[in-house]
């Protein structure tokens, strides 16, 4: 009897020595999970007033509904001149778009005035030249693999 629970007892601390070993070898094993930066260059900042409103998309659907993946507000406090240089980090790789608004009076929305905007904006490497047509998000979007500079103007009508 006492023979039989001292194999026992080798064979249990054996099997559970072996599992954990073996999840701890696969573990080893999963390739860690790779984030990335964005490094983005705002120009043409035009005043101090109210904030800019960065928005991150994934997609013109969510585009086109004004429904950003991610959104942040950065301090106008942050120019020098004219400019903001802004860091987005733990980005996973994938498609992704930057949009921003200059928000100068921090309601979060674009006001217009005659049919015009009175607020700027912007987009991720794409200058926006038309005084009618709204990009697509095929216009701006771009394919993080690895770390990544944009540069976003910013247009005031």
């Amino acid at each position: 009897m006492q023979f039989s629970r001292h194999i026992l007892f080798v064979l249990l601390f054996i099997g559970v020595t072996l599992l954990t070993s073996s999840k701890n070898s696969s573990a080893l094993k999963l390739p860690k999970s790779t984030t990335c930066t964005v490094t983005v260059h705002i120009g043409m900042i035009r005043n101090l007033s109210g904030h800019i409103q960065l928005q991150i998309y994934r997609d013109q659907s969510s585009f086109k509904r004004e429904q950003p993946w991610k959104q942040m507000f950065l301090s106008k406090s942050l120019i020098k001149d004219n400019k903001i240089v802004y860091k987005v980090t733990g980005l996973t790789p994938g498609t992704y778009g930057f949009a921003l608004l200059d928000d100068e009076n921090k309601d979060s929305k674009m006001n217009y005035g005659f049919f015009l905007p009175k607020e700027g904006y912007g987009f991720s490497d794409f200058v926006h030249t038309s005084y009618v047509k709204r990009p697509t998000f095929n216009d701006f979007k771009f394919e993080l693999k690895s770390n990544k500079t944009v540069s976003m103007v910013i247009r005031y009508m």
